[in-house]
This record gives C-alpha cells, sequence and structure tokens, in this order.
C-alpha cells in the first residue's frame, strides 16, 4: 500500500494560516462546491466576504489546482466573464464502509464523483482479515487513477457502531460484536498512512444524502437511519453536526413507552425495541432479538407479513418525529437506511398518516424517503475528509 499512498499533506492553501483565514477560504470551497461555476463578484456577493478577499484566496486555491477557472456564459456585449469551480483532480478521499455482510469502498474527487468502487462480501470474517483487505483494495482503486500521495487528503470509515477514540463500542444489539474496541482508526491510519476518520452510519448516511440524495435540496435536515437500531444523523445550516462526544442523533435511545420494552442501555420502551429492523425480524420469526442475523432478503419478501411491526413502528416514530421537529424545526425528517424499500414504503406512509393532523407553525412535519441506497455510508464517509479539512465549521474535527 505504500508504494501507492503517501503521509497525507495538507493542502497548502489552508495548512498554517490564521483561523479567521482559514474560515474564509473553507466558506469560498463549500460555496463553490455547491454554486460552481462562479464568478469572483458572485461569489463576494453570496459570502459576504471582499472582493479583494474573494481574489486573494482564488488565486491561492488556483495555484493549489484547488480550482479551476472556466468561462461563464455570455451576457449581453463584451468578453464572457470567467467563473471559478472545483478541480475534481484537485484532491481524492476514500470512503469506507462496512457491517456484517458487506464491505464497499469507493474513491471520490473533490467534485464529488465517484472515480472508482469496490463491493465485496465479508460475512463471517475476522476484523484482522477485513481491514487487511481494506488495504488492498484502497491501493486498487489507487493504482487505477494514478492518483498521486500528495492529491489523497484521508479517508472516513463508517460502521453500524458508535466510535469512542478510534474503537467502535457497543450499546444494544449488534450484528459485529467481534468489532468491538477493535482500534480501527489507528490500524487503518498506519496500514493507509492517511488520517482516517470515524463516523456512525447514520451520521454517514446523512452526510451522503446532503452530497448526492435529497439533502441536496435542503439546508437543515434530520436522517433517521433504520438498520439493526435505530440512529439518527443532523444536518444543520448545511453540514454535519456531532455533538460535544460524537453522539449527537442517537434517537434509537429515546424514550417512547413509559415502562415498555427492556433495553440493552438500561431504559426500558426504546425507539430501538420498536422500529429497528432487529424488532421487525423478531416480530417475523419470534426469536428473541439479537438471537438471530438480520435476513434482508427474508423480510423483504415477508413484507406483507410485517402490517403489525409497521403500525407499531410508525406509531413510536412518530413520537420521535414530533421530539425532532420541536427540538430543531427542520426542513424534512428523512428516513433510510438497511432497510428494504418493500418495508420502507409502506412505513413512511404508516408515519405520514401518524403524523397527519401533526401541525406546527401551520405546517405539516415534512417526512420524506430517502434517495439513495446501500453505498450511501460509504459515500458520506469519503466525504468526512472533506468537511474536516474544507467545510466552514468545526465541527466534525
Amino acid at each position: 500500500m505504500q508504494q501507492f499512498v503517501g503521509r497525507m499533506k495538507e493542502p497548502p492553501v489552508v495548512a498554517n494560516t490564521r483561523p479567521a483565514r482559514d474560515f474564509n477560504r473553507r466558506i469560498v470551497v463549500e460555496t463553490i462546491r455547491l454554486q460552481g461555476p462562479i464568478s469572483r463578484a458572485n461569489l463576494a456577493r453570496k459570502t459576504g466576504l471582499a472582493v479583494q478577499t474573494i481574489s486573494n484566496i482564488a488565486d491561492d486555491l488556483l495555484r493549489a489546482q484547488m480550482l479551476r477557472e472556466t468561462a461563464l456564459p455570455q451576457m449581453g456585449r463584451g468578453a464572457p466573464a470567467v467563473g471559478l469551480t472545483l478541480d475534481p483532480d484537485g484532491g481524492f478521499t476514500l470512503g469506507i464502509s462496512l457491517d456484517h455482510r458487506r464491505l464497499v469502498v469507493v474513491l471520490v474527487d473533490i467534485g464529488g464523483t465517484v472515480r472508482r468502487q469496490k463491493s465485496i462480501d465479508i460475512e463471517g470474517r475476522t476484523p484482522r482479515v477485513v481491514l487487511r483487505r481494506i488495504t488492498q483494495i484502497a491501493a486498487e482503486l489507487i493504482r487505477c487513477e494514478s492518483i498521486g500521495t500528495e492529491r489523497l487528503w484521508g479517508a472516513g470509515v463508517v460502521m453500524p457502531l458508535q466510535f469512542e477514540h478510534g474503537a467502535p463500542v457497543v450499546f444494544g444489539p449488534t450484528s459485529m460484536p467481534a468489532w468491538q474496541q477493535v482500534p480501527v482508526v489507528q490500524w487503518l491510519s498506519a496500514a493507509l498512512q492517511i488520517p482516517v476518520v470515524a463516523e456512525n452510519d447514520a451520521t454517514a448516511a446523512a452526510v451522503g444524502e446532503q452530497m448526492h440524495g435529497v439533502g441536496r435540496r435542503l439546508r437543515d435536515f434530520f436522517y433517521v437511519y433504520i438498520g439493526v437500531g435505530v440512529g439518527g444523523g443532523m444536518i444543520l445550516s448545511g453540514h454535519p453536526y456531532r455533538g460535544n462526544a460524537g453522539r449527537a442523533g442517537e434517537l434509537g435511545h429515546i424514550v417512547v413507552e413509559r415502562g415498555g420494552r427492556p433495553c440493552a442501555c438500561g431504559n426500558r420502551g426504546c425507539l430501538e425495541r420498536y422500529a429497528s429492523l432487529s424488532a421487525a425480524q423478531h416480530a417475523l420469526d419470534g426469536r428473541p432479538e439479537g438471537s438471530s442475523r438480520i435476513d434482508l432478503d427474508e423480510l423483504a419478501a415477508n413484507a406483507r407479513k410485517l402490517g403489525s411491526w409497521v403500525e407499531l413502528a410508525a406509531e413510536h416514530l412518530a413520537t420521535a418525529c414530533v421530539a425532532i421537529d420541536n427540538l430543531l424545526d427542520p426542513e424534512a425528517i428523512v428516513i433510510g437506511g438497511i432497510i428494504p424499500d418493500a418495508v420502507l414504503e409502506p412505513l413512511i406512509l404508516a408515519l405520514r398518516a401518524k403524523l397527519g393532523n401533526t401541525r406546527r407553525n401551520q405546517r405539516r412535519i415534512e417526512v420524506v424517503k430517502a434517495e439513495l441506497d446501500l453505498e450511501t455510508p460509504a459515500l458520506g464517509g469519503a466525504a468526512l475528509p472533506l468537511f474536516n479539512g474544507l467545510a466552514p465549521t468545526a465541527s466534525m474535527s
């Protein structure tokens, strides 16, 4: 791997600068990413920065090959205006997403385009074997694109677990018990020789949806991720919010039924015990939650038998959605995850019906289906280094 990937070099225009200047550059890059190609004058209007400040930042970014100039459509007489757009070859990141069945590795440029992607089955493989396989796949993708080491900014690894100090931890039923406390970030950082950011699947899916899916049309939304458990990811003012210790959005352990089903977290009546795929599998086969593998194909094939589960899950999700709406006032609540469409679609219909009479400031709570599929967490993972180094907030650092 080392022959393909070297120690990450910070983009020269954002390293060793004063905080205010660094902040301004992040705003400029994010605005160009969302609205480019865009002229310097329009960029100044959009960001509120002085034209000279914009010019200085743009010149630095052009020298660093993060931007390129392009002619804008001509309006009237005279020479066409020159616009700024991201240079897709200016930087690359890796997105790594894995659960108990599947590993997805994507190589993405700073424009958000997936250059290379590979998925493999990893069911039954040990953490050591999977981590080695990740480095092999990453090397393969990088080699195929002939990317120089100075253009690799980092990697984001995503798992259906919470992380503490770079190692996954378990709070309830999990399909990946062998991964608890495995130093994933430390191991991959050393093997790939680039910085690695770790994130849970819900937050990463929210980022992926923001970059590539329904979130492109939203500034503020809450992503409800339905998997083995229930997770949540928040995008506020266009950027992911993780909270003080990275556990913001931990929706699954909101109590929705006082004195309800016992939960591994120590409470009773947590949302996870009703609206997760663990609960759906239990409703289908009657086995205790966590005692059998979640079979997505079986759930999809037997979706019509899950009517009672759908109604109960929708009822408790409605309680959680009202709380989300009251606390955050998002534009929409996005529902997605690894849940099969055959189950997700009736769940969303039932949830909308439960929320039908709930209004706040004369509007209904907007519930929308996620646009992306199982690759969403990997795409979000690839965006994490971009947010760490370029987005105009420090919330992901």
